[in-house]
């Protein structure tokens, strides 16, 4: 995969997510695909699996009434990916961690994609 048709695919997944379509983000992903979120160093998330990560994505839709991801700058580093984000949320819920339903989240990450047979086959999201 080259760099253009990893930013494509990275985009197709990240419209997904921003449309709430389960679907559309599950169709960018390898099968075996493995997920990772950290928050200030401390993994908070791993999945392994499109079944895991299906789960924990229909899961997440509903915590949330609007939320974005923002790509604002975009890297190839040979055979990754990574892109920096600006996310935007609004809590349709009380979330596990003590966030209240109503409130507006907002703050900048970054996220790292690999890839395999031409889908995305990990994800690490930094926060």
């Amino acid at each position: 995969m080259d760099a253009t048709q990893a930013e494509k695919l990275v985009d197709s997944y990240i419209e997904a997510y921003n449309g709430f379509d389960v679907p559309g983000m599950l169709a960018c992903l390898h099968s075996d695909v493995q997920f990772e979120h950290s928050t200030n160093g401390d993994v908070t998330v791993r999945l392994n699996g499109k079944e895991a990560f299906k789960s924990q994505a229909i899961r997440a839709a509903a915590w949330f009434t609007e939320r974005t991801q923002r790509i604002t700058g975009f890297r190839w580093l040979g055979e990754q990916a990574e892109a920096d984000i600006d996310y935007f949320a609004i809590t349709a819920t009380d979330l596990p961690n003590g966030i209240k339903a109503g409130t507006t989240l907002q703050f900048s990450g970054r996220s790292v994609f690999s890839f395999r047979d031409e889908l995305i086959a990990f994800i690490q999201d930094f926060s």
